[in-house]
């Protein structure tokens, strides 16, 4: 979505004001949605769409109401999730992924997600 448009959006959901800027946690997820997407798509058959605001909603085909993931941090230490995304070694991920600050946890993640051997 071209940087205007998401603005708009983000204004009508409540996301964004002119004075505060885009909220920390909105923030953290649109820029790591394409990262979170892929998790997603991993973790749930059938995703159709994905979208990325101050909560990561999904729709997966056949379901008539779209699945809500309140939080980055939601998403990186769901445990079903994470199994699917780290195999057996997802508690060895997550316990790193615990221990890094939240400053800091999303680049971590990006660089263990993207050198994990599938």
């Amino acid at each position: 979505m071209e940087p205007a448009r998401l603005q708009q959006a983000l204004q009508l959901m409540g996301e964004i004001n002119a004075e505060a800027g885009v909220n920390a946690e909105t923030k953290r997820i649109t820029d790591n949605i394409d990262m979170f997407e892929l998790m997603i798509r991993q973790a749930c058959s059938g995703v159709t769409v994905v979208v990325g605001g101050h909560h990561i909603m999904f729709l997966i085909e056949g379901r008539p109401l779209p699945m809500e993931i309140p939080s980055a941090d939601a998403l990186i230490f769901d445990h079903v999730i994470a199994r699917h995304v780290w195999g057996e070694r997802y508690p060895d991920a997550l316990s790193q992924l615990a221990l890094e600050p939240t400053a800091t946890r999303d680049a971590l993640l990006r660089k263990l997600y993207y050198r994990r051997s599938t």
